[in-house]
Protein backbone atom coordinates (compact mmCIF):
# COMPACT_ATOMS: atom_id res chain seq x y z
CA UNK A 1 0.00 0.00 0.00
CA UNK A 2 1.46 3.30 -1.05
CA UNK A 3 1.43 6.49 0.93
CA UNK A 4 0.57 9.77 -0.78
CA UNK A 5 2.39 12.85 0.43
CA UNK A 6 0.07 15.36 2.09
CA UNK A 7 1.09 18.10 -0.36
CA UNK A 8 -0.13 16.00 -3.29
CA UNK A 9 -3.51 15.46 -1.65
CA UNK A 10 -3.82 19.18 -0.98
CA UNK A 11 -2.96 20.03 -4.60
CA UNK A 12 -5.38 17.46 -5.99
CA UNK A 13 -8.27 18.42 -3.76
CA UNK A 14 -9.27 21.53 -5.75
CA UNK A 15 -11.70 21.95 -8.64
CA UNK A 16 -9.01 20.96 -11.15
CA UNK A 17 -7.80 17.78 -9.50
CA UNK A 18 -4.05 17.62 -10.07
CA UNK A 19 -4.19 19.87 -13.14
CA UNK A 20 -2.49 23.25 -12.97
CA UNK A 21 -4.46 26.37 -12.14
CA UNK A 22 -3.62 29.20 -14.52
CA UNK A 23 -3.46 32.84 -13.59
CA UNK A 24 -4.24 35.28 -16.41
CA UNK A 25 -3.24 38.91 -16.29
CA UNK A 26 -5.78 41.54 -17.30
CA UNK A 27 -4.79 44.47 -19.51
CA UNK A 28 -5.26 48.19 -19.99
CA UNK A 29 -6.43 49.57 -23.34
CA UNK A 30 -4.07 51.90 -25.22
CA UNK A 31 -5.71 52.02 -28.69
CA UNK A 32 -8.65 50.79 -30.75
CA UNK A 33 -8.93 50.02 -34.47
CA UNK A 34 -11.99 50.05 -36.75
CA UNK A 35 -12.93 48.78 -40.20
CA UNK A 36 -16.00 48.18 -42.35
CA UNK A 37 -16.88 44.57 -43.14
CA UNK A 38 -19.33 42.82 -45.44
CA UNK A 39 -20.62 39.60 -43.91
CA UNK A 40 -22.16 36.69 -45.76
CA UNK A 41 -21.15 33.32 -44.32
CA UNK A 42 -17.89 34.94 -43.17
CA UNK A 43 -16.37 38.43 -43.03
CA UNK A 44 -15.04 40.11 -46.17
CA UNK A 45 -13.28 43.43 -46.63
CA UNK A 46 -15.44 45.93 -48.44
CA UNK A 47 -14.80 47.41 -51.86
CA UNK A 48 -14.85 51.20 -51.23
CA UNK A 49 -16.58 51.78 -54.60
CA UNK A 50 -19.49 49.39 -53.96
CA UNK A 51 -22.76 49.74 -52.00
CA UNK A 52 -23.78 46.88 -49.68
CA UNK A 53 -27.09 45.60 -48.34
CA UNK A 54 -27.68 47.15 -44.90
CA UNK A 55 -28.25 43.76 -43.21
CA UNK A 56 -24.78 42.51 -44.21
CA UNK A 57 -22.67 45.64 -43.67
CA UNK A 58 -20.92 46.12 -40.32
CA UNK A 59 -18.56 48.57 -38.69
CA UNK A 60 -16.16 46.52 -36.57
CA UNK A 61 -13.97 47.86 -33.77
CA UNK A 62 -11.57 46.15 -31.37
CA UNK A 63 -8.77 46.74 -28.89
CA UNK A 64 -5.61 46.89 -31.01
CA UNK A 65 -3.20 48.16 -28.38
CA UNK A 66 -2.93 47.03 -24.78
CA UNK A 67 -0.59 46.87 -21.83
CA UNK A 68 -0.55 44.13 -19.21
CA UNK A 69 -1.62 45.48 -15.82
CA UNK A 70 1.82 44.64 -14.37
CA UNK A 71 3.40 47.21 -16.71
CA UNK A 72 1.09 49.91 -15.37
CA UNK A 73 1.01 49.13 -11.64
CA UNK A 74 4.08 48.29 -9.59
CA UNK A 75 4.02 44.69 -8.39
CA UNK A 76 3.46 44.19 -4.65
CA UNK A 77 4.18 40.59 -3.79
CA UNK A 78 2.09 37.87 -5.37
CA UNK A 79 -1.21 38.70 -7.03
CA UNK A 80 -3.91 36.04 -7.08
CA UNK A 81 -7.16 36.48 -8.93
CA UNK A 82 -10.50 35.18 -7.63
CA UNK A 83 -11.01 33.74 -11.10
CA UNK A 84 -7.91 31.55 -10.76
CA UNK A 85 -10.08 28.61 -9.76
CA UNK A 86 -10.84 27.72 -13.37
CA UNK A 87 -9.28 24.50 -14.62
CA UNK A 88 -8.19 26.16 -17.85
CA UNK A 89 -7.06 29.72 -18.46
CA UNK A 90 -9.86 32.28 -18.26
CA UNK A 91 -10.10 35.09 -20.77
CA UNK A 92 -7.95 38.17 -20.26
CA UNK A 93 -10.15 41.27 -19.77
CA UNK A 94 -9.60 45.00 -19.95
CA UNK A 95 -9.51 46.80 -16.62
CA UNK A 96 -11.52 49.58 -18.29
CA UNK A 97 -15.23 49.31 -18.96
CA UNK A 98 -17.15 50.73 -21.90
CA UNK A 99 -18.81 53.96 -20.77
CA UNK A 100 -20.40 55.14 -24.02
CA UNK A 101 -20.54 54.84 -27.77
CA UNK A 102 -21.71 57.80 -29.82
CA UNK A 103 -22.25 57.82 -33.56
CA UNK A 104 -22.32 61.43 -34.74
CA UNK A 105 -23.62 62.08 -38.25
CA UNK A 106 -21.30 64.28 -40.35
CA UNK A 107 -23.47 64.94 -43.41
CA UNK A 108 -27.23 65.32 -43.84
CA UNK A 109 -28.70 62.34 -45.68
CA UNK A 110 -32.26 61.25 -46.49
CA UNK A 111 -32.65 57.55 -45.70
CA UNK A 112 -36.31 57.11 -46.73
CA UNK A 113 -39.63 59.01 -46.67
CA UNK A 114 -39.77 59.02 -42.87
CA UNK A 115 -36.12 59.34 -41.86
CA UNK A 116 -33.51 62.02 -42.55
CA UNK A 117 -30.27 62.07 -40.58
CA UNK A 118 -29.25 65.64 -39.75
CA UNK A 119 -25.64 66.82 -39.68
CA UNK A 120 -24.26 66.77 -36.14
CA UNK A 121 -27.01 64.51 -34.81
CA UNK A 122 -26.35 61.45 -32.67
CA UNK A 123 -27.60 58.50 -34.73
CA UNK A 124 -27.18 55.65 -32.21
CA UNK A 125 -30.82 54.56 -32.51
CA UNK A 126 -30.18 53.63 -36.16
CA UNK A 127 -27.54 51.03 -35.24
CA UNK A 128 -27.44 47.72 -33.37
CA UNK A 129 -24.47 46.06 -31.66
CA UNK A 130 -23.48 42.41 -31.96
CA UNK A 131 -20.61 40.30 -30.73
CA UNK A 132 -21.39 37.10 -32.59
CA UNK A 133 -23.90 37.94 -35.40
CA UNK A 134 -26.49 35.84 -33.55
CA UNK A 135 -27.81 38.33 -31.02
CA UNK A 136 -28.16 42.08 -31.52
CA UNK A 137 -28.50 44.77 -28.86
CA UNK A 138 -29.62 48.37 -28.81
CA UNK A 139 -26.52 50.43 -28.10
CA UNK A 140 -27.94 51.86 -24.86
CA UNK A 141 -28.66 48.37 -23.49
CA UNK A 142 -25.24 47.08 -24.50
CA UNK A 143 -23.55 50.04 -22.78
CA UNK A 144 -25.63 49.49 -19.62
CA UNK A 145 -23.87 46.11 -19.21
CA UNK A 146 -20.55 47.93 -18.55
CA UNK A 147 -18.74 45.77 -21.07
CA UNK A 148 -15.11 44.80 -20.40
CA UNK A 149 -13.18 43.97 -23.56
CA UNK A 150 -11.60 40.57 -24.15
CA UNK A 151 -8.32 40.19 -26.04
CA UNK A 152 -8.94 39.75 -29.78
CA UNK A 153 -12.67 40.45 -29.38
CA UNK A 154 -14.41 42.38 -32.14
CA UNK A 155 -17.65 44.26 -31.66
CA UNK A 156 -19.85 44.98 -34.68
CA UNK A 157 -22.23 47.85 -35.41
CA UNK A 158 -24.96 47.36 -38.01
CA UNK A 159 -27.04 50.12 -39.62
CA UNK A 160 -30.68 49.04 -39.29
CA UNK A 161 -32.63 51.73 -41.16
CA UNK A 162 -33.78 50.70 -44.66
CA UNK A 163 -32.80 53.27 -47.32
CA UNK A 164 -34.88 53.87 -50.45
CA UNK A 165 -31.80 54.53 -52.55
CA UNK A 166 -28.05 54.08 -52.34
CA UNK A 167 -26.69 56.27 -49.54
CA UNK A 168 -23.31 56.96 -48.02
CA UNK A 169 -23.14 57.61 -44.30
CA UNK A 170 -20.36 59.77 -42.88
CA UNK A 171 -20.07 59.69 -39.11
CA UNK A 172 -17.71 59.82 -36.17
CA UNK A 173 -17.52 56.68 -34.05
CA UNK A 174 -16.73 57.86 -30.51
CA UNK A 175 -15.78 55.22 -27.93
CA UNK A 176 -15.47 56.37 -24.31
CA UNK A 177 -14.06 54.27 -21.47
CA UNK A 178 -14.79 54.65 -17.76
CA UNK A 179 -11.27 56.01 -17.15
CA UNK A 180 -12.10 59.07 -19.30
CA UNK A 181 -10.21 57.98 -22.44
CA UNK A 182 -12.04 58.76 -25.69
CA UNK A 183 -11.22 57.26 -29.09
CA UNK A 184 -12.72 58.87 -32.22
CA UNK A 185 -12.81 57.36 -35.71
CA UNK A 186 -13.97 59.20 -38.83
CA UNK A 187 -16.00 56.53 -40.64
CA UNK A 188 -18.22 55.98 -43.66
CA UNK A 189 -20.51 53.22 -44.91
CA UNK A 190 -22.06 52.77 -48.35
CA UNK A 191 -25.53 51.25 -48.01
CA UNK A 192 -27.53 49.77 -50.87
CA UNK A 193 -31.05 51.14 -51.38
CA UNK A 194 -34.08 48.84 -51.30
Amino acid sequence: MGILPVSCIDQCDGPCGCNPVFEVEDFSITTFSAETLFRADRNFEVDPNRFYFHQTLYKAFWVSGLKPVSEIQPAKGFIFSNAALACSPRESYSVERLKSIRLINKRKVKINETLTLEEGGVINENFRMTQNFQQEFELAKFIDNQHRFIKNERLYLKFIAVPNQNIELFFDLEIELDNGSVYIFNESMKVNGG
